[in-house]
């Protein structure tokens, strides 16, 4: 069995985080509530790449339909925006955008260039609070180790130190992770897609035999700079807000702690790369 200190340093500093496909679903969040819109987020569309980038979807339904542009005739009643974040140096740009009519036909669309332009993203910004939403989505959070079992048979009684795991602290965010006493400044995130076969060649082990039916996970890589040295490890997303983290032969089941509350009463005009 391995150690504690072990267990969780390579709990935080190499986390292939997979989810049920189920989860890939489009489902609408509120983040903000105006007199004239609201603003939401789509919670299965967060994803991850390299140099600290990440990225969501975003959607902005009006009160009232309004012109695409002040000569226009055309209107649109909603709005499909996909934002990508870079933590260091913060900023943000539009990577894509639809204008949709009350029929949510697609009128306009907008896809910004390879070298498309950044934005400074300002502390205390409504831009910001947009990135805080996308900081109370899976896997981000604070979680607890709740429990454990076994891949291949049942817990043995003399497993004192993964019995002594249980109700240890896990914290994800997107500036920082942390597990216990130990933390790690701006993680490394990546997201990728496994097919069930990959997932078996590259990790050794059957979707199926974690009693997951599907035939492809998506996963998220996470890594720290520290000097830390980790194995492998896997997180998979369960009901009731749980996640099962399988390490060494063992699956620890983690709990949230703590919910997030996303939505905020006010007025927010997002303004876009084409108004």
């Amino acid at each position: 069995m391995i150690s504690k200190l072990r267990l969780i340093t390579c709990l935080l500093f190499s986390i292939p985080i997979s989810v049920y496909a189920q989860q890939e679903k489009v489902r609408w969040e509120r983040v903000y509530t105006g007199e004239d819109s609201i603003i939401e987020i789509n919670a299965s569309s967060l994803k991850f790449e390299a140099d600290h980038i990440l990225r969501a979807t975003f959607r902005t339904l009006l009160a009232k339909p309004e012109r695409l542009q002040a000569k226009s005739e055309v209107n649109y009643k909603s709005r499909l925006e996909t934002i990508t974040f870079a933590l260091a140096p913060r900023r943000y740009r539009f990577e894509e955008i639809d204008w949709l009519d009350a029929s949510s036909k697609v009128v306009q669309s907008y896809k910004a260039p390879s070298h498309g332009e950044w934005r400074a993203l300002k502390a205390g910004g409504f831009m910001e609070r947009l990135f805080n939403a996308m900081n109370a989505l899976h896997p981000f959070g604070s979680w607890k180790v709740l429990a454990y079992r076994f891949a291949d048979g049942p817990a043995k009684p003399d497993d004192t130190s993964a019995t002594r795991l249980i109700g240890t602290r896990v914290r994800i965010s997107s500036e920082q992770a942390e597990v216990a006493e130990k933390i790690c400044l701006l993680p490394t995130y990546q997201s990728r897609t496994y097919t069930s076969k990959e997932f078996a060649r590259d990790l050794g082990v059957e979707l199926k035999a974690l009693g997951v039916e599907l035939d492809y996970a998506e996963s998220i890589t996470i890594k720290c700079k520290n000097g830390w040295q980790p194995v492998q490890s896997i997180l998979i997303q369960l009901p009731r807000d749980e996640m099962l983290m399988l390490w060494d032969g063992l699956f620890f089941v983690l709990g949230k702690r703590e919910p997030f509350q996303i939505a905020q009463p006010g007025t927010l005009r997002l303004r876009t790369p084409t108004q």
